[in-house]
């Protein structure tokens, strides 16, 4: 394929923001969990922009993964329910059925895969981050959100018709460039400027594949370990090496019981499997 100029860019976004539009409503919330003069009453608002949102919360708030024992009838009960610790998962996982809808063909990934693949480095940087004092709300966006633009790679491949496949023999961020002329990264910023994340956050997801040991943003490189524990998920040898010392720069960098990663590995687990089965009893 010819190098993709900003227009199909611009086209390639523009198409996912249409198919998926209420995503703005996730940097939306994050800005009122930040603001001190935020309530319950102000997310209940934002949800309520989006009657089909609204309905998916609504079915989510009353099951075992975020239900308390009693049936929530309204948003605002429902809001009640969970509170501002649980609001960001609750929306994000409703919105899950959508952003993560489509098998990412070019690269050879389902979708139940790549959800699989976000949500446990969501779920293991949010763990993380409360234990090391980083703001943990923008550490499960960030690895629920950080690979997001091969959903532009795709789309945009997809909807110029071209066949071409990422083949595992370079890395991503090499196929991208030498395919097509931009990386993934730099179109998953892009993608979530468009849906009003701050600068501060999407310029995460375009600098996450700089060299490690030359980072010193701290939620980066504890991005670069989530996304290495997520890939050998399956592979209990890997995941024991990369739990030991000295396995990776963030377990240089931040000194950790080996007992503490186990355990955030083996929370992250069971939080991705409850959650992929409410998305099933939802469904049904």
């Amino acid at each position: 394929m010819r190098t993709a100029t900003k227009d199909h860019y611009e086209e390639a976004i523009k198409s996912i923001c249409n198919l998926h539009g209420n995503m703005a409503i996730l940097s939306n919330l994050d800005a009122l969990l930040k603001d001190e003069s935020s309530d319950l009453a102000d997310i209940e608002m934002l949800i309520q922009t989006d009657g089909s949102l609204a309905a998916s919360i609504l079915k989510m708030s009353n099951t075992a993964a975020f239900g308390f024992g009693s049936e929530c009838e309204s948003i605002s009960q429902a809001m009640q329910t969970v509170g501002f610790g649980l609001a960001l998962k609750l929306v994000s996982s409703a919105l899950s059925k959508q952003l993560f809808m489509r098998d990412l063909n070019a690269y050879g990934i389902s979708s139940n895969d790549y959800w699989q693949y976000s949500y446990f480095t969501a779920t293991f940087m949010e763990l993380q981050a409360k234990r090391i004092g980083l703001d943990h709300n923008e550490a499960y966006l960030l690895g629920l959100l950080h690979s997001i633009g091969r959903v532009v790679i795709n789309e945009l491949l997809r909807e110029n018709k071209v066949e071409v496949y990422w083949d595992r023999f370079v890395s991503p961020s090499d196929w991208e460039i030498d395919t097509i002329g931009f990386s993934s990264e730099r179109a998953g910023a892009l993608l979530l400027r468009s849906w009003d994340f701050s600068e501060e956050f999407y310029s995460k997801v375009e600098r996450q594949c700089e060299p490690i040991e030359e980072a010193e943003d701290l939620m980066l490189i504890l991005l670069d370990y989530a996304k290495i524990l997520s890939t050998h998920i399956e592979d209990p040898d890997t995941i024991n090496e990369l739990c030991s010392e000295n396995s990776h720069f963030f377990r240089k960098k931040i000194e950790q019981a080996n007992e503490d990663i186990v355990s955030d590995i083996e929370i992250a687990e069971r939080y991705v499997d409850g959650i992929r089965e409410t998305l099933k009893a939802c469904q049904s």
